[in-house]
């Protein structure tokens, strides 16, 4: 007979606490949302009332957070919700204000900004169908309209990505993929690989090549003309240049639509040297590339459906929240070599139909349902939706550019392509336009943003710093735009 004493304990189960078990009802649920709904929808009905940019310093705004994460629950769990709504309500820049004319950042859709609550209750990871059946389905179908509306071919295909630095990434691990070493066997390459970008292009491409692991050298940077667009003359020259000193040119990488000032680089040109040089052509479309959807704007893009990959972010010029970028590749194929690898826990090399599992076409593994907000849209509003406030931008930076124009105070630094102006009060030197824009932000009725502006291609009396503004909101009209440049010139 067997000693009870020496015995294993037996195994036991603990219960949830009460507290995750209130936490989890669905009725306690249901009152707290309707609560935090009214605290947003009031916010967006009053949100002209207060400073675009709040008036907190980052001492301030550390001050106001508890040093110390409270150990235990609140005695009123609903009541410390609604708090933190409050606060992060009353420190957030109001990016729906009619006078926020600053970064590259949309004022959601109220429509979009709901199913992101869906999606993060739902959670949906996506690495495999399994875990997001129906998102994978709504990412493919947001896809193939993207890539249509873009012009590129059946054979296209592509991926979601938290933001525009991890789809250039992506597209670039793709270049070097198909026109460089395949990293996955080989580490040690014969000869220096490099990228072309321009000498304004966003600061994601460069860091892209450099966790590409080829160093600063890999990035060359190739003069733009005087309206900020890269050369294609002085894009030959790097090229040859760059063969003259034994590296191995894989790819360039073209703008549609800087995110310093809003140029268009001459895609059809640029996409010439690419198909004579043999490489591949990246269109950071990131910004700009929204463009295409408009019959009245898309000529600015002309040459897009040439490239081998692009980026798109719906939360900039396509009013989604936060993040949700396109990556399309003209050959589904290349896009997916970039990240073949083995992983028997997760996918079934048995069962690959090239789209369903997501993972395996991504630098991500878990990620969120990005779909869900722009099929929202779609679905909602039309895909018209888009090209109205495409063109309305684009229209309302060419008369804030004329008004521009009409002031002799002022100085316009080229005539905008997309929803993009720089401008500067004329006479006044860089230190002195940005205390006018300090002046402007501090006073909270305005939000414009500055650029430097320092470029080969660029007129000596146009090098330095300027005032930038981003025409993205529904709610900003020319009036609005009058008021800003009242302030400027007082």
């Amino acid at each position: 007979m067997s000693n009870d004493d020496d015995a294993p304990p037996t195994p036991h189960s603990t219960p949830p606490s009460t507290v995750l078990l209130e936490a989890f009802d669905a009725e306690r649920f249901r009152a707290l949302g309707h609560r935090v709904v009214d605290r947003l929808a009031d916010h967006l009905a009053r949100v002209d009332d207060g400073a675009v940019v709040p008036a907190l310093s980052p001492r301030d705004a550390v001050a106001r957070v508890a040093a110390a994460v409270p150990r235990h629950p609140a005695g009123d769990v609903d009541a410390a919700v609604l708090a933190v709504v409050d606060d992060a309500i009353a420190t957030a820049t109001r990016l729906h204000h009619r006078g926020f004319v600053g970064h590259q950042v949309a004022s959601p859709l109220p429509a979009a900004a709901l199913v992101d609550a869906v999606m993060a209750l739902l959670n949906n990871g996506m690495a495999i169908f399994e875990m997001g059946k129906g998102a994978t389905a709504l990412e493919r179908a947001v896809l193939v309209w993207l890539a249509g509306e873009l012009g590129l071919p059946a054979t296209s295909s592509g991926v979601l990505t938290h933001g525009g630095s991890l789809g250039n990434l992506t597209a670039l691990l793709a270049a070097r993929q198909a026109k460089g070493d395949d990293p996955w066997r080989r580490g040690v390459r014969a000869q220096p690989l490099v990228v072309f970008v321009a000498e304004t292009a966003h600061y994601s491409v460069a860091r892209a090549v450099r966790i590409l692991g080829l160093g600063d050298e890999g990035c060359v940077a190739v003069p733009v003309d005087g309206r900020l667009r890269l050369d294609p003359s002085a894009l030959s020259e790097a090229i040859a240049k760059a063969r003259r000193q034994k590296k191995r040119p894989i790819a360039v990488v073209a703008s549609a639509g800087s995110t310093a000032a809003g140029a268009f680089d001459p895609l059809n040109d640029i996409a010439d040297v690419a198909g004579r040089e043999g490489l591949w052509l990246h269109v950071d479309g990131a910004h700009g590339g929204a463009l295409a959807l408009s019959p009245r704007e898309r000529a600015k893009t002309a040459g897009l459906a040439r490239a081998d990959s692009v980026i798109l972010d719906f939360h900039k010029l396509l009013l989604m929240p936060a993040l949700v970028t396109a990556v399309l590749f003209r050959d589904a194929r290349t896009g997916a070599a970039a990240f073949a690898q083995q992983a028997g826990y997760l996918f079934d090399d048995d069962n690959d139909d090239g789209w369903s599992d997501i993972g395996r076409r991504t630098v991500e593994c878990t990620k969120r349902m990005l779909a869900l907000p722009v099929w929202t849209t779609l679905q909602a509003y039309g895909a018209d939706v888009f090209v109205e406030h495409v063109d309305r931008c684009c229209a309302l930076a060419r008369s804030f550019a004329a008004m521009i124009d009409d002031d002799e105070r002022l100085e316009l630094l080229t005539p905008p392509d997309c929803n993009i102006v720089c401008f500067r009060v004329r006479g006044k030197d860089g230190g002195e336009n940005a205390a006018i824009r300090q002046r402007i932000v501090d006073k909270g009725e305005h939000y414009p943003v500055q650029v430097h502006l320092h470029a080969r291609g660029l007129d000596d009396d146009k090098q330095g710093l300027w005032l930038r503004t981003t025409l993205m909101n529904p709610r900003t009209t020319e009036a609005e735009l009058r008021r800003l440049l009242d302030d400027v010139v007082t």
